[in-house]
């Protein structure tokens, strides 16, 4: 009975593994790149419905075929009918970094900075550490197996 348990717990650390290593090819990888004309630059104002009421601008570039979301400084230096050169990924189709044509600066937004790169490669991390120092860590795999579902949803929306 235990070694099934132990077959079928190092089965579904494999799949979050093949998982996560899918994830971070896709950034990894250089896809094609495009280059597109900017059809337009909208700001939007995001809300916190908190006691404080804050609130942040998010920014997000539009072209014939592909809209996503871009820094702020970057949305300042940008102007509409400008070129915009991005490469986006192999598997996902997200958009891996971007920058104005002819500027010679690239840039990656932080959020797939985060979904791309550091959740999948925190899994496999804390997954190698757990076979190391046997089911210590079952909480956090959890929660790292968890963020990786959300991204797989992320991704694929």
């Amino acid at each position: 009975m235990i070694k099934h348990q132990e077959k079928l717990r190092l089965g579904v650390y494999s799949v979050f593994v093949v998982a996560s290593m899918i994830i971070l090819t896709d950034f990894l990888v250089p896809g094609s790149v495009v280059v597109e004309e900017i059809i337009d630059v909208k700001q939007e104002n995001q809300h916190y419905y908190n006691a404080a009421g804050n609130y942040h601008f998010s920014y997000r570039v539009f072209t014939s075929t592909h809209n996503f979301s871009i820094t702020e400084d970057f949305a300042k230096e940008i102007k509409n009918n400008q070129p915009i050169e991005f490469a986006v990924s192999p598997i996902f189709n997200e958009i891996n970094g971007y920058g104005l044509l002819n500027s010679g600066s690239k840039e990656v937004y932080s959020l797939r900075i985060l979904s791309g790169l550091l959740i999948p490669l925190a899994l496999i991390i804390v997954i190698g550490l757990a076979l190391k120092y046997e089911n210590r860590m079952s909480i956090l795999i959890f929660v790292f197996q968890a963020l990786v579902i959300a991204d797989l949803i992320f991704l694929f929306l």
